[in-house]
Protein backbone atom coordinates (compact mmCIF):
# COMPACT_ATOMS: atom_id res chain seq x y z
CA UNK A 1 0.00 0.00 0.00
CA UNK A 2 1.50 3.43 -0.75
CA UNK A 3 2.63 6.21 1.97
CA UNK A 4 2.56 9.73 1.29
CA UNK A 5 4.56 11.01 3.97
CA UNK A 6 8.58 11.81 3.12
CA UNK A 7 10.58 9.22 5.16
CA UNK A 8 7.26 8.60 7.18
CA UNK A 9 9.87 5.70 9.54
CA UNK A 10 12.52 8.46 10.48
CA UNK A 11 11.75 7.73 13.42
CA UNK A 12 10.53 7.78 16.98
CA UNK A 13 13.76 9.07 18.32
CA UNK A 14 13.74 11.95 16.01
CA UNK A 15 10.33 12.89 17.48
CA UNK A 16 11.63 13.30 21.46
CA UNK A 17 13.04 16.47 20.79
CA UNK A 18 9.68 18.27 20.38
CA UNK A 19 8.24 15.51 23.38
CA UNK A 20 11.36 17.05 25.88
CA UNK A 21 10.95 20.98 25.38
CA UNK A 22 12.53 23.00 27.90
CA UNK A 23 15.98 24.49 29.17
CA UNK A 24 17.55 21.06 28.90
CA UNK A 25 21.12 19.91 26.83
CA UNK A 26 20.87 17.58 23.96
CA UNK A 27 23.12 14.99 23.30
CA UNK A 28 22.80 12.23 20.51
CA UNK A 29 23.38 8.46 20.39
CA UNK A 30 23.02 5.61 17.30
CA UNK A 31 20.39 3.38 17.31
CA UNK A 32 19.87 -0.08 15.14
CA UNK A 33 16.34 0.65 13.81
CA UNK A 34 14.62 -2.57 12.60
CA UNK A 35 12.83 -3.12 9.32
CA UNK A 36 9.86 -4.21 8.78
CA UNK A 37 10.22 -7.44 8.18
CA UNK A 38 12.98 -10.05 8.47
CA UNK A 39 14.70 -10.68 5.20
CA UNK A 40 15.77 -15.21 4.67
CA UNK A 41 19.05 -15.58 6.25
CA UNK A 42 21.21 -16.49 3.56
CA UNK A 43 20.74 -13.25 1.54
CA UNK A 44 23.52 -11.67 2.71
CA UNK A 45 24.72 -9.61 -0.36
CA UNK A 46 22.23 -7.64 -2.86
CA UNK A 47 22.66 -6.26 -5.99
CA UNK A 48 20.39 -3.13 -7.00
CA UNK A 49 19.17 -2.60 -10.42
CA UNK A 50 17.35 0.02 -12.16
CA UNK A 51 14.18 -1.47 -14.56
CA UNK A 52 11.92 1.74 -14.40
CA UNK A 53 13.11 3.07 -18.09
CA UNK A 54 9.75 3.64 -19.65
CA UNK A 55 9.94 1.36 -22.72
CA UNK A 56 7.96 3.73 -24.66
CA UNK A 57 10.18 6.48 -24.28
CA UNK A 58 7.74 8.89 -26.62
CA UNK A 59 5.33 8.69 -24.10
CA UNK A 60 7.20 9.52 -20.78
CA UNK A 61 8.68 12.61 -23.18
CA UNK A 62 4.74 13.75 -24.11
CA UNK A 63 3.83 13.37 -20.37
CA UNK A 64 6.76 15.45 -19.57
CA UNK A 65 5.74 18.29 -22.39
CA UNK A 66 2.06 18.63 -20.29
CA UNK A 67 3.85 18.08 -17.01
CA UNK A 68 7.10 20.78 -17.25
CA UNK A 69 9.38 18.18 -16.49
CA UNK A 70 12.44 18.61 -17.75
CA UNK A 71 13.93 16.58 -20.80
CA UNK A 72 15.79 13.52 -18.61
CA UNK A 73 14.65 14.38 -15.18
CA UNK A 74 13.28 11.05 -14.86
CA UNK A 75 16.10 9.33 -15.30
CA UNK A 76 18.01 11.14 -13.18
CA UNK A 77 16.02 11.21 -10.46
CA UNK A 78 15.84 7.33 -10.95
CA UNK A 79 20.04 6.98 -10.54
CA UNK A 80 19.15 9.22 -7.20
CA UNK A 81 16.49 6.69 -6.06
CA UNK A 82 19.30 4.14 -6.52
CA UNK A 83 21.45 6.06 -4.33
CA UNK A 84 19.24 6.62 -1.44
CA UNK A 85 18.37 2.75 -1.45
CA UNK A 86 21.91 1.98 -1.22
CA UNK A 87 23.24 4.68 0.87
CA UNK A 88 20.61 3.47 3.53
CA UNK A 89 21.86 -0.07 3.31
CA UNK A 90 25.12 0.76 3.33
CA UNK A 91 24.43 1.73 7.20
CA UNK A 92 23.38 -1.52 8.10
CA UNK A 93 25.70 -4.60 9.75
CA UNK A 94 22.64 -7.04 8.04
CA UNK A 95 23.70 -6.78 4.18
CA UNK A 96 26.63 -5.57 1.70
CA UNK A 97 25.12 -4.32 -0.97
CA UNK A 98 26.19 -3.38 -4.48
CA UNK A 99 24.58 -0.90 -7.24
CA UNK A 100 25.23 -2.76 -10.44
CA UNK A 101 24.72 0.67 -12.75
CA UNK A 102 21.99 -1.73 -14.43
CA UNK A 103 19.14 0.20 -16.65
CA UNK A 104 16.60 -1.64 -18.01
CA UNK A 105 13.64 -1.03 -19.54
CA UNK A 106 10.32 -1.75 -17.86
CA UNK A 107 6.46 -0.40 -18.45
CA UNK A 108 5.46 1.38 -21.30
CA UNK A 109 5.49 4.77 -19.51
CA UNK A 110 6.99 3.75 -16.42
CA UNK A 111 4.35 4.10 -13.89
CA UNK A 112 3.06 0.25 -13.65
CA UNK A 113 4.66 -2.53 -12.44
CA UNK A 114 5.67 -4.71 -15.76
CA UNK A 115 6.08 -8.21 -15.26
CA UNK A 116 8.49 -9.72 -12.91
CA UNK A 117 12.14 -10.54 -14.24
CA UNK A 118 12.24 -14.41 -15.66
CA UNK A 119 14.38 -15.93 -12.54
CA UNK A 120 17.62 -16.99 -15.63
CA UNK A 121 17.88 -12.94 -15.22
CA UNK A 122 17.98 -12.64 -11.97
CA UNK A 123 20.35 -15.88 -11.63
CA UNK A 124 22.33 -13.69 -13.78
CA UNK A 125 22.49 -10.46 -11.97
CA UNK A 126 23.52 -12.40 -8.79
CA UNK A 127 26.64 -14.33 -10.66
CA UNK A 128 27.74 -11.62 -12.50
CA UNK A 129 28.00 -9.31 -9.11
CA UNK A 130 28.18 -12.38 -6.78
CA UNK A 131 24.90 -11.60 -4.68
CA UNK A 132 22.74 -13.46 -3.32
CA UNK A 133 19.73 -11.23 -4.09
CA UNK A 134 18.38 -8.05 -6.55
CA UNK A 135 16.64 -5.48 -5.40
CA UNK A 136 14.90 -3.30 -8.19
CA UNK A 137 13.28 -0.35 -9.05
CA UNK A 138 10.40 -1.48 -11.11
CA UNK A 139 8.47 1.27 -12.15
CA UNK A 140 8.99 5.15 -11.25
CA UNK A 141 6.62 8.22 -12.48
CA UNK A 142 7.63 12.21 -11.07
CA UNK A 143 4.61 14.86 -11.02
CA UNK A 144 5.45 18.62 -10.82
CA UNK A 145 2.33 20.78 -9.56
CA UNK A 146 2.53 24.80 -9.51
CA UNK A 147 -0.18 26.96 -8.63
CA UNK A 148 -0.28 30.79 -7.49
CA UNK A 149 -3.08 32.76 -6.14
CA UNK A 150 -3.52 35.99 -5.21
CA UNK A 151 -3.49 36.96 -1.32
CA UNK A 152 -5.15 40.38 0.18
CA UNK A 153 -4.47 41.52 3.61
CA UNK A 154 -5.34 44.96 5.32
CA UNK A 155 -2.17 47.06 7.27
CA UNK A 156 -3.76 50.03 9.27
CA UNK A 157 -1.73 52.92 8.84
CA UNK A 158 -0.45 56.03 11.33
CA UNK A 159 -3.27 58.19 10.04
CA UNK A 160 -5.87 55.57 10.72
CA UNK A 161 -6.31 54.55 7.46
CA UNK A 162 -6.67 51.07 5.90
CA UNK A 163 -4.14 50.50 2.99
CA UNK A 164 -5.20 47.01 0.57
CA UNK A 165 -1.82 44.62 0.27
CA UNK A 166 -2.13 42.34 -2.22
CA UNK A 167 1.17 39.55 -2.77
CA UNK A 168 0.84 36.35 -4.32
CA UNK A 169 1.30 32.82 -3.27
CA UNK A 170 3.00 30.14 -5.53
CA UNK A 171 2.62 26.18 -4.19
CA UNK A 172 4.95 23.48 -6.01
CA UNK A 173 3.82 20.01 -4.98
CA UNK A 174 6.18 17.25 -6.33
CA UNK A 175 5.05 14.22 -6.27
CA UNK A 176 7.41 10.47 -6.50
CA UNK A 177 6.10 6.49 -6.82
CA UNK A 178 8.11 4.18 -7.14
CA UNK A 179 7.77 0.40 -6.99
CA UNK A 180 9.66 -1.82 -5.93
CA UNK A 181 10.79 -5.81 -5.95
CA UNK A 182 13.02 -7.87 -3.79
CA UNK A 183 14.10 -11.24 -5.77
CA UNK A 184 14.99 -14.26 -3.71
CA UNK A 185 16.84 -16.61 -6.60
CA UNK A 186 17.65 -19.06 -3.95
CA UNK A 187 13.94 -19.59 -3.26
CA UNK A 188 12.06 -18.26 -6.21
CA UNK A 189 9.99 -16.12 -4.88
CA UNK A 190 10.06 -12.31 -4.72
CA UNK A 191 10.05 -11.59 -1.57
CA UNK A 192 8.66 -7.79 -1.44
CA UNK A 193 6.57 -6.09 -3.98
CA UNK A 194 6.16 -2.76 -2.62
CA UNK A 195 5.20 1.04 -4.35
CA UNK A 196 5.82 4.16 -2.19
CA UNK A 197 4.30 7.57 -3.18
CA UNK A 198 6.01 10.67 -1.28
CA UNK A 199 5.86 14.76 -2.02
CA UNK A 200 7.30 17.35 -0.95
CA UNK A 201 5.66 21.03 -1.04
CA UNK A 202 7.36 23.97 -1.82
CA UNK A 203 5.86 27.63 -1.56
CA UNK A 204 7.16 31.39 -2.29
CA UNK A 205 5.87 34.79 -1.56
CA UNK A 206 6.07 37.32 -4.12
CA UNK A 207 5.25 41.05 -5.26
CA UNK A 208 3.61 39.52 -8.31
CA UNK A 209 2.68 35.61 -9.73
CA UNK A 210 5.67 35.37 -12.00
CA UNK A 211 7.91 36.38 -8.97
CA UNK A 212 6.63 33.82 -6.97
CA UNK A 213 6.79 31.53 -9.17
CA UNK A 214 10.43 32.34 -9.75
CA UNK A 215 11.21 32.04 -6.16
CA UNK A 216 10.52 28.15 -6.02
CA UNK A 217 13.32 25.75 -6.56
CA UNK A 218 14.01 23.76 -9.60
CA UNK A 219 11.37 20.89 -10.24
CA UNK A 220 14.52 18.78 -11.20
CA UNK A 221 16.44 19.26 -8.21
CA UNK A 222 13.38 18.77 -5.71
CA UNK A 223 12.55 15.76 -7.82
CA UNK A 224 15.73 14.22 -7.04
CA UNK A 225 15.61 15.00 -3.65
CA UNK A 226 12.62 13.27 -3.19
CA UNK A 227 13.65 10.45 -5.33
CA UNK A 228 16.47 9.87 -2.77
CA UNK A 229 14.50 9.76 0.32
CA UNK A 230 12.29 7.60 -1.37
CA UNK A 231 15.25 5.33 -1.75
CA UNK A 232 16.21 5.74 1.77
CA UNK A 233 12.87 4.92 2.47
CA UNK A 234 12.62 1.20 1.02
CA UNK A 235 16.44 0.92 2.21
CA UNK A 236 14.78 1.01 5.72
CA UNK A 237 11.86 -0.91 5.27
CA UNK A 238 14.14 -4.08 4.25
CA UNK A 239 16.80 -3.63 6.54
CA UNK A 240 17.81 -2.78 10.34
CA UNK A 241 19.85 0.95 10.02
CA UNK A 242 21.85 2.58 12.02
CA UNK A 243 19.94 5.72 12.71
CA UNK A 244 20.99 8.90 15.33
CA UNK A 245 18.56 10.13 17.49
CA UNK A 246 18.30 13.24 19.83
CA UNK A 247 18.41 12.85 23.38
CA UNK A 248 18.05 15.72 26.43
CA UNK A 249 18.59 16.00 29.64
CA UNK A 250 18.47 18.44 32.75
CA UNK A 251 21.66 20.86 33.18
CA UNK A 252 20.09 22.57 36.23
CA UNK A 253 17.80 21.98 39.50
CA UNK A 254 17.15 23.84 42.27
CA UNK A 255 19.38 23.56 45.77
CA UNK A 256 21.91 21.38 43.27
CA UNK A 257 23.11 23.97 41.08
CA UNK A 258 26.62 23.27 41.55
CA UNK A 259 26.06 19.40 41.31
CA UNK A 260 23.95 20.16 38.16
CA UNK A 261 26.50 22.23 36.27
CA UNK A 262 29.50 20.04 37.35
CA UNK A 263 27.96 17.06 36.04
CA UNK A 264 26.84 18.97 32.65
CA UNK A 265 30.25 19.47 32.07
CA UNK A 266 31.54 16.15 32.34
CA UNK A 267 27.99 15.29 30.61
CA UNK A 268 29.16 17.56 27.50
CA UNK A 269 32.87 15.98 27.73
CA UNK A 270 31.41 12.87 26.99
CA UNK A 271 32.11 11.60 30.53
CA UNK A 272 28.67 9.69 31.41
CA UNK A 273 29.98 7.91 34.13
CA UNK A 274 30.90 10.87 36.26
CA UNK A 275 27.92 12.92 35.52
CA UNK A 276 25.97 9.68 36.61
CA UNK A 277 27.31 9.91 39.80
CA UNK A 278 26.43 13.21 40.47
CA UNK A 279 23.18 12.37 39.30
CA UNK A 280 23.03 9.63 41.37
CA UNK A 281 24.02 11.57 44.26
CA UNK A 282 21.75 14.03 43.45
CA UNK A 283 18.95 11.99 43.34
CA UNK A 284 19.63 10.35 46.78
CA UNK A 285 19.95 13.63 49.16
CA UNK A 286 17.15 15.55 47.29
CA UNK A 287 14.43 13.47 48.42
CA UNK A 288 12.53 16.56 50.28
CA UNK A 289 12.94 17.73 46.91
CA UNK A 290 11.21 16.10 44.43
CA UNK A 291 11.56 18.45 41.54
CA UNK A 292 15.37 18.03 41.48
CA UNK A 293 15.16 14.03 42.47
CA UNK A 294 12.99 13.67 39.56
CA UNK A 295 15.55 15.53 37.31
CA UNK A 296 18.76 13.59 38.36
CA UNK A 297 16.38 10.43 38.09
CA UNK A 298 15.89 11.24 34.45
CA UNK A 299 18.97 11.96 33.71
CA UNK A 300 20.48 8.38 34.65
CA UNK A 301 18.05 7.20 32.83
CA UNK A 302 19.59 9.01 29.92
CA UNK A 303 22.74 8.11 30.37
CA UNK A 304 21.77 4.10 30.94
CA UNK A 305 20.14 4.27 27.41
CA UNK A 306 23.55 5.75 26.26
CA UNK A 307 25.38 2.66 27.53
CA UNK A 308 23.05 0.31 26.38
CA UNK A 309 21.16 -0.87 29.42
CA UNK A 310 17.40 -0.46 28.19
CA UNK A 311 16.18 -2.29 30.83
CA UNK A 312 18.12 0.29 33.80
CA UNK A 313 16.74 3.02 31.51
CA UNK A 314 13.50 2.03 32.05
CA UNK A 315 13.97 1.76 35.84
CA UNK A 316 15.22 5.03 36.25
CA UNK A 317 12.48 6.77 33.98
CA UNK A 318 9.88 5.23 35.94
CA UNK A 319 11.37 6.21 38.85
CA UNK A 320 11.20 9.86 37.94
CA UNK A 321 7.92 9.70 37.11
CA UNK A 322 6.23 7.59 39.53
CA UNK A 323 8.50 9.25 42.86
CA UNK A 324 8.87 12.25 41.97
CA UNK A 325 6.10 13.29 39.50
CA UNK A 326 8.83 13.96 36.54
CA UNK A 327 6.12 14.95 33.05
CA UNK A 328 8.82 14.28 30.99
CA UNK A 329 9.82 11.03 32.36
CA UNK A 330 6.34 10.02 31.39
CA UNK A 331 6.59 10.05 27.35
CA UNK A 332 10.86 9.04 28.05
CA UNK A 333 8.79 5.64 29.60
CA UNK A 334 7.14 4.83 26.22
CA UNK A 335 10.38 5.48 23.96
CA UNK A 336 12.78 3.17 25.90
CA UNK A 337 9.80 0.92 25.50
CA UNK A 338 9.72 1.30 22.12
CA UNK A 339 13.50 0.84 21.98
CA UNK A 340 12.99 -2.27 23.95
CA UNK A 341 10.77 -3.62 21.52
CA UNK A 342 12.63 -3.11 18.64
CA UNK A 343 15.95 -4.04 19.75
CA UNK A 344 13.84 -7.79 20.08
CA UNK A 345 13.13 -7.07 16.65
CA UNK A 346 16.62 -6.03 15.45
CA UNK A 347 17.76 -9.89 17.35
CA UNK A 348 15.44 -11.43 15.42
CA UNK A 349 16.09 -9.77 11.83
CA UNK A 350 20.21 -9.56 12.06
CA UNK A 351 20.76 -13.63 11.88
CA UNK A 352 23.10 -13.07 14.68
CA UNK A 353 25.15 -11.05 13.41
CA UNK A 354 24.65 -8.71 16.29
Amino acid sequence: MPTKSLLKTALFGLLVPALLSGCMKSTQLTVLQPAQFKVPDHIAKIAVVDRSKPSNGWLNVLEGLFTGEAIGQDRESRQQAVRGLTDALERTPRFRVISTGIEMSGSKAGVNLPAPLPWSEVERICADYAADAVVTIESFDSDNNTATRQRQSKKKNKDGTTTTLIDYLAEMRTGVRIGWRFYDPRSKMIFDEYTTEDFLKNEHVGSSERNAVSGLPSQVSVTRKVAFNVGIEYGMRIAPVYITVNRQYYPKAKGFSTQMEQATRFAQGGNWDKAAEIWKKVEVFAKDNPKAAGRAAYNMAVVAEIKGNLDIALEWAEKAWTQYGNKKARSYIEVIRQRQNDAKKVEYQMNKKV
